[in-house]
């Protein structure tokens, strides 16, 4: 069972590393993983303390032997013969061959390599000694003189497929594939059920394109090894290159038959599913994988799969597998925490991030999703001190400042909120949120004029920063600096042409001031394709028409704007004006009645009240005929 069970293991844990890189990669790791690590024993279990009889009349050849499991058996009491003193040829030649294994057990390969030499004085026709000096030499990166060795191993023994294999992974390194392929070919037409020369040979057909033949050479490896599934896993690769998807699946399928432990098979048929399409295939595949093998890549993206579903429950015990199995592993105890928090397991989420944090201080994020975690569970003290201490560095300073100042204005310390941003700025002046926030809470304040002065400082940093330059223009509209406001608003659609907000305010105003009446059109109706069904942009333009003398059409518009915002003044007095236009006073009386009832300001409730006092009085005094014809919007009440 020995060369044959070696190969097979080694084969089948090498395809496991490959990971779900493609057909091309993964063989180029599995021949990179040979010539770099040379099989040093056989499938049987060696014990330190048995040594074989020698055949004390061998001469050289026989005195090391070209057998791994002598060999090993030689290594064990190598510091006693040390001890010894040898002198004669063959105790010196086990006694190097002893301390070469020792030495490159522990890593000092250029004392290894001394002692193999040493060896080969005494034993030059040892094939085995030729291959481990060989991988000596590998690790170092002297591939010529691996090369020398490998070929002197094969000059001993031409049927040592070790050395063989070796030399053709020379070869390849070397981009000789010729004579790569030829050694390949050797190994097959010597061993035919040798795996590892077959996946290699396979890749090489890969390296210049001939998918074809690769699939009919591994096709016909699996007619005669039915039972490798190792073979089957490099064939679905192969078909996966060449697009035969269903081939290619059939071939995972019977890999993963054949060898349930074989997890890799699995995983790749999964990403295959999930690269096609077909997510409830892959779930079922990395479920089987899972139950079968426990394997953490299996769990992860069936975590990966639930959560986009948002089955966040039904996700939490294999990222809990993962966490359990692998606790090195912060990304996903960050999921673990983000999922406990979604699903408003909030003492479980703060738990999860506090472990994260006490183990890595500097993970702003986990800062940042902490602070959030606290105020949902309504500790904003420490919401507040966490969010906090957030590097300034961080990408999530700003929003971790603005959360912290947030949370203080929520606790009635507005003063401290002001204070803490404007700290914040001065160390980060390139944050544009924190300016937009410092605006916002002095407007809070009634504090216009230093809301403006932020905003000011806040887009000469930042000139094409189309939220700012918004929230300006709206504080100049809202000083009374139309002028100044309009100019904010055309830099706005200069950077964004489909700011919605600035097409409608735009419109508006110049449909208030009556100039541009025509461009006023055209930004009204840009606003309504790009957001329908919006009441605010429905009343500029039902009163873009009104001013426009097409009354008609305005009240249908302003009847639409009202059932879209019911509660809005403005809109039901705009409403009420189109009526008593069109003659419809009792419904424009009821409409500035309802507008004075939600109407937020003094000054427009009395407004109001005196239009509603005066039609009140006409309605009382001088009653006038309504139009021969109403609009069919205006039928009814």
């Amino acid at each position: 069972m020995g060369r044959a069970c070696r190969i097979r293991k080694k084969t089948e844990q090498n395809a496991k590393q490959s990971g779900s890189s493609h057909a091309h990669e993964a063989l180029r790791g599995l021949w990179l993983a040979a010539i770099l690590s040379v099989p040093l024993s056989s499938c049987a279990t060696f014990h330190s303390s048995t040594t074989p009889e020698l055949d004390s009349s061998g001469g050289p050849g026989s005195w090391v032997g070209n057998d791994e499991s002598t060999a090993r058996a030689l290594e064990g009491p190598a510091r006693k013969i040390s001890s010894m003193g040898p002198t004669d040829p063959k105790s010196l030649a086990i006694h190097h061959f002893s301390l070469a294994g020792a030495y490159a057990a522990e890593g000092n390969t250029d004392r290894a390599i001394e002692e193999y030499k040493l060896v080969l004085i005494h034993d030059p026709k040892s094939s085995l000694v030729h291959t481990r000096l060989a991988n000596e030499y590998l690790k170092k990166g002297l591939l010529s003189l691996a090369m020398e060795s490998s070929k002197a191993a094969l000059e001993v023994d031409p049927q040592n497929l070790d050395s063989r294999l070796m030399l053709a992974g020379l070869y390849v390194s070397l981009r000789d594939v010729d004579l790569a392929g030829q050694e390949y070919d050797r190994i097959l037409k010597m061993d035919p059920a040798h795996e590892e020369a077959l996946i290699y040979r396979a890749q090489l057909y890969l390296d210049v394109d001939q998918i074809d033949k690769a699939e009919k050479l591994i096709q016909s490896f699996v007619k005669r090894e039915k039972d490798s599934a190792i073979a089957w896993y490099y064939l679905g690769r192969v078909q996966q290159k060449a697009e035969k998807m269903t081939a290619a699946i059939k071939s995972y399928r019977k890999a993963m038959d054949l060898k349930p432990s074989f997890s890799q098979a699995g995983m790749t048929l999964g990403f295959l599913y999930e690269e096609t399409g077909k997510a409830d295939l892959a779930r079922k595949v990395y479920q089987e994988v899972y139950d079968a093998n426990q394997d953490l890549g299996a769990a992860s993206r069936l975590a990966v799969l639930l959560i986009k579903n948002e089955k966040y429950q039904e996700a939490i015990p294999y990222l809990e597998a993962i966490e359990s199995q692998d606790p090195d592993d912060l990304n996903v105890r960050v999921k673990l925490g983000l999922i406990y928090t979604e699903l408003k397991r909030f003492a479980q989420a703060a738990a999860v991030f506090e472990a994260l944090l006490a183990r890595t201080p500097d993970s702003d994020r986990v800062q940042y999703y902490l602070g959030n975690v606290y105020e949902e569970m309504g500790r904003l003290d420490d919401a507040i001190r966490v969010s906090s201490a957030v590097p300034i560095d961080s990408k999530v300073y700003g929003d971790s400042v603005i959360h912290a100042a947030y949370l203080l204005k929520k606790l009635q310390r507005s003063e401290d909120a002001r204070e803490l941003v404007k700290t914040s700025l001065a160390k980060a002046p390139r944050t544009p949120g924190l300016y937009l926030f410092l605006s916002a809470l002095e407007e809070d304040a009634s504090q216009i004029g230093e809301a403006i002065r932020a905003l000011e400082k806040g887009v000469e940093l930042f000139p094409e920063d189309d939220k700012m330059r918004y929230y300006l223009g709206s504080l100049y509209d809202r000083k009374g600096e139309v002028d100044k406001s309009l100019e904010q608003m055309e830099r706005v659609l200069a950077i964004n042409p489909d700011h919605v907000d600035a097409l409608n305010y735009m419109g508006y105003t110049w449909t208030v001031r009556g100039t541009r009446l025509d461009d006023a059109e055209r930004l009204l109706k840009r606003a309504m394709v790009l957001r329908p069904n919006n009441g605010y942009i429905q009343d500029s333009w039902g009163w873009h028409l009104y001013v426009r003398g097409r009354t008609r059409e305005a009240i249908i518009q302003l009847e639409q704007a009202v059932r879209l915002s019911p509660q809005e003044a403005t809109i039901l007095e705009h409403l009420a004006d189109a009526y008593l236009r069109f003659n419809l006073r009792e419904k424009a009386a009821r409409k500035y009645q309802e507008a004075v009832q939600v109407v937020a300001d003094e000054d427009g409730r009395k407004k109001l009240e005196q239009k509603l006092e005066l039609l009140k009085m006409e309605i009382a005094n001088k009653p006038v005929s309504a139009p021969s014809r109403a609009p069919a919007s205006a039928v009814g009440d």
